[in-house]
């Protein structure tokens, strides 16, 4: 399995109901491991599909495909199989991005809409662990300098020390280092606290 193999796409409106199978099956990992983040069922209601759907024609979600060569059954020839690997959203302008970000950086001077937001970074269990992060955060840089902002940022639960950590040092991969990490914030509306990370991808 190489990065070779995976490529990144826009995600098709007829995939909103893959695409909410694989964020649950995410929520009930963390549910599982102790971690609130994502209430259990809360893509699958009405409301949430139909944000995707709106998400999805306005290009703000991604799907990660794995291309895996396989031999035919007892033919010998060899053909291409494609699944999904994961999944990812980019947020513009979004409510939540403006509760965690907007106070915060007026005090720094920037504007919280001068950035792409990541969210709901999610990989297969078969798929995690081999250098797909950087690949994304690459990709979405990219998006930054073609939307015309300047900063690439992300959140993740403040109690999530390993996920930090590795925000921190190794989100953009080998030699290349992490994001830098900002003060945590309280949102009072889930009751959670919350770790910053932004990159400054286009020079102010």
């Amino acid at each position: 399995m190489q990065l070779q193999d995976f490529t990144i796409r826009n995600t098709r409106p007829e995939e909103v109901d893959e695409f909410i199978d694989i964020l649950e099956e995410a929520a009930e990992w963390l549910h599982s491991n102790n971690i609130k983040q994502w209430p259990l069922g809360m893509f699958r209601n009405p409301a949430s599909r139909a944000s995707m759907l709106t998400g999805i024609a306005n290009n703000q979600y991604f799907t990660i495909d794995y291309h895996s060569p396989s031999s035919g059954k007892g033919t010998g020839v060899g053909e291409a199989k494609t699944e999904i690997a994961g999944l990812f959203v980019t947020n513009y302008d979004d409510s939540f991005d403006e509760l965690l970000w907007k106070e915060y950086l007026l005090t720094r001077g920037h504007d919280w809409k001068d950035a792409l937001y990541l969210h709901r970074l999610v990989l297969k269990t078969p798929y995690q662990g081999v250098g797909l992060t950087p690949k994304i955060v690459e990709f979405v840089e990219g998006k930054v300098q073609e939307s015309g902002r300047h900063f690439l940022r992300l959140d993740c639960l403040a109690g999530n020390e390993r996920l930090r950590k590795f925000y921190r040092t190794r989100c953009r991969g080998v030699g290349k280092g992490g994001l830098e990490e900002l003060e945590t914030v309280w949102n009072p509306d889930l009751g959670m606290e919350f770790a910053r990370f932004e990159r400054q991808v286009v020079p102010l």
